[in-house]
């Protein structure tokens, strides 16, 4: 189509052209405070050109597509950047809870008014050197046994709440299994609908691919994810090397099974593969239960198999008051079951401390018991029980603290990227206004050269009469 005609037909081509913009600008601007979008433009070309011999003629523009202003691989980054804040948030979280909950062994130096094994320990050796002051006490017995049994029951309490901390980690681990699982359902959805919504390439789908995106850095908090497109453009996510996602359907799912020892494993289904995550959230939980909580049972248990095994080696063979012998100090295995053995709580005077017969004054057993208290322990690595109370409770601390900073780092590196991809993706008032002001004018020049037009017809049809 040529002349007057054409040139109307390329006038209303010019007016849909900027109103798209225009539409586009004001979509941009109603989601400027919205942290998932990326900005979007229009990319509009030539249309197609008439050749009438020498007189070729252009149509105008019309839109190619609407382009959405992202960055993928400083995507990818974020995404690698997020696993390593998930693990990191999670230990940190994991950490607090062990400081929070574990504060009766958080006393390494015995404050005035505070318990914790470092002060039930030091009060039975207190109450030890009263028993050797006056063996016959039975005042000083009473007092030593409730001093064992108070140091017994600290220990049964820290090893049940650190039963507590695992089991409730164990119910986090559960928890963010079923949630990574819901999110690649998400993902999934978003994919078919991304596909069915492009299908035919005439439209691009770009707030799904936002939400999708969100939704990919929330499930590689949780996990460390591989995430690539086929030459179709159809997603697919791979974590180590394990299929998860191909397109519109979830192929790997996530199971967690409980053990006897440690955290619950984590498989992929249907093939059962074992899923030791080093990032993201899930590997947080499995560190801090496996290794800190672990740990932390394995040396409260230590000190107290020691001191179980010591006391009662020195104790049995001293003699009580009416000359019996034999009696063990402590029952119990370790931690979670030692406690004073019930018959010298219900008779102090078998409480077995001299080292020889019919010498009622004899304190040498109790003595010896004291200074096995407060020698170096080769099951302890040659440390004293409260050394090893110590140098527990400075271990967790440093964890606490390079923790923290580790993480506070990390939170820095990911929002310089945030920041970064920001300045790239996001919205900026400034440009979208001058965008506005240019479509408004475009549209208002497109608008004139369509009334010309029209008056240049009129003239025409009234000539015609």
């Amino acid at each position: 189509m040529s002349g007057l005609l054409g040139t109307l037909d390329m006038g209303q081509r010019a007016l849909q052209t900027q109103m798209k913009g225009l539409e586009l600008t004001g979509h941009n601007l109603a989601n400027v405070n919205n942290p998932n979008y990326s900005r979007q433009r229009i990319e509009v070309s030539s249309t197609y050109q008439v050749d009438a011999g020498m007189d070729s003629r252009g149509t105008g523009v019309g839109v190619v597509t609407i382009q959405q202003i992202r960055d993928q691989i400083l995507d990818s980054q974020i995404r690698s950047e997020k696993s390593v804040t998930g693990f990191l948030e999670s230990r940190m979280t994991g950490l607090d809870y062990i400081q929070t909950g574990m504060g009766s062994v958080l006393n390494p130096f015995g404050q005035e008014g505070a318990g914790g094994l470092n002060t039930q320990l030091e009060n039975l050796v207190a109450s030890m050197h009263d028993v050797s002051s006056d063996p016959s006490s039975r005042t000083s017995r009473h007092m030593f046994l409730d001093a064992a049994d108070t140091l017994a029951t600290e220990m049964r309490s820290v090893d049940q709440q650190i039963q507590q901390l695992e089991d409730r980690w164990d119910d986090e681990l559960n928890l963010r299994v079923e949630e990574t699982n819901l999110i690649l359902d998400q993902v999934a959805s978003l994919n078919q609908s991304i596909q069915k919504a492009e299908r035919g390439g005439a439209n691009t789908a770009n707030d799904l691919r936002d939400q999708r995106v969100k939704t990919l850095e929330s499930l590689s908090e949780l996990i460390p994810i591989d995430v690539n497109s086929d030459a179709n453009g159809r997603l697919q996510i791979n974590v180590n090397g394990v299929s998860v996602i191909d397109g519109e359907t979830v192929v790997s799912r996530l199971s967690a099974e409980a053990q006897q020892q440690g955290a619950p494993a984590i498989f992929w289904q249907p093939d059962g593969q074992a899923f030791a995550p080093s990032e993201g959230r899930l590997g947080g939980i499995q560190d801090v239960r496996n290794t800190t909580l672990l740990e932390m049972r394995d040396q409260i248990n230590a000190i107290a198999e020691d001191l179980i095994q010591t006391m009662n080696q020195s104790h049995s063979q001293g003699f009580a008051l009416d000359d019996s012998n034999g009696r063990d100090l402590f029952i119990g295995q370790n931690a979670s079951d030692i406690q004073v053995n019930q018959d010298l709580k219900d008779h102090p005077e078998w409480l077995q401390v001299s080292s020889r017969q019919g010498e009622t004054g004899n304190n040498e057993t109790i003595s010896n018991m004291i200074n096995e208290m407060q020698a170096s322990r080769a099951g302890l690595g040659e440390r004293t029980y409260v050394e090893a109370h110590a140098d527990l409770v400075a271990q967790l601390g440093q964890s606490i603290r390079s923790s923290r900073s580790d993480l506070e780092d990390q939170q820095a590196m990911e929002a310089l990227m945030i920041n970064q991809r920001e300045s790239i993706s996001g919205v900026s008032l400034d440009e979208e206004m001058t965008q506005l002001v240019k479509y408004q004018r475009a549209f208002e020049a497109s608008a004139r050269l369509v009334s010309i037009v029209d008056d240049m017809l009129s003239t025409i049809v009234t000539m015609g009469r």
